[in-house]
Parts: structure tokens; C-alpha cells; sequence
């Protein structure tokens, strides 16, 4: 695969990701907690497992690239998330506990969610 080509389908998905992340922020507002981060970073992770189990017996494609590293990176976002940890921590703990442990837990289970909906077409198994 041509690397410029590779470089462009990963800018053109990450920076439709990253609009996008953006236009839910907007919509979510601000709040005591940081809902608006929380539903982008399960959704992407739903989205990811999908692209990922999708493409796990296929050549590996522009298309991949876009949606995976670029769209799915651009759309989800570990440095906010680790901001708002972080400025919950110094003024709920009891809040920031939750959070981290809701984006861990919801995360992980919607990745998992996202890969099974392929994986399990294929007949594969995760044991």
C-alpha cells in the first residue's frame, strides 16, 4: 500500500472523527460530569471493535486505515479523558471513580460487543 495513500486515508477519517467528536461535545453541554466524553470514547470503542472484526480476515485496506486509526482515533480521545479524570479528582473522588471505572467497563464491553458482531458471523469464538 502506498504510503502517502496510507497517510491520507488516516487524516481524511481522523479528522471526520475528530468534527464529529467535537459537533457531541457541543450538543452534550457541560455538566457536573463529562457525559459528552464518556458516550464518545464507549461508542468509538463499539465502532473500533466492529471495524476490527470486520477486517480480521480481510487484507488490510484504505478503508481500514480510514476508519480504525483515523476515524475511530480521531473520534475517541484518551488526553480529554485523562483531563477530566483529573479535574474530578480535585473535587469529587467519588465522581472521578466513576468515571474512570464507567469508561473502563462500558469501553471494554462495547469493544468486545463491536468484535463480536463479526466474529461471531464467521463462526470464530473467543475462547
Amino acid at each position: 500500500m502506498d504510503r502517502f495513500k496510507s497517510i491520507f486515508a488516516v487524516g481524511f477519517g481522523g479528522a471526520a472523527g475528530a468534527i464529529l467528536r467535537y459537533c457531541v461535545i457541543l450538543t452534550a453541554g457541560h455538566s457536573f460530569f463529562p457525559f459528552g466524553t464518556l458516550l464518545i470514547n464507549i461508542v468509538g470503542s463499539f465502532l473500533l471493535g466492529m471495524v476490527n472484526g470486520y477486517f480480521a480476515s480481510k487484507k488490510k485496506s484504505l478503508v481500514f486505515l480510514a476508519l480504525g486509526s483515523g476515524f475511530c482515533g480521531g473520534f475517541t480521545t484518551m488526553s480529554t479523558f485523562s483531563q477530566e479524570v483529573v479535574n474530578l479528582m480535585q473535587t469529587s473522588l467519588p465522581l472521578a471513580g466513576l468515571y474512570l471505572g464507567a469508561t473502563l467497563l462500558f469501553g471494554l464491553v462495547a469493544g468486545f460487543l463491536g468484535l463480536g458482531l463479526f466474529t461471531r458471523q464467521r463462526g470464530d469464538s473467543f475462547d
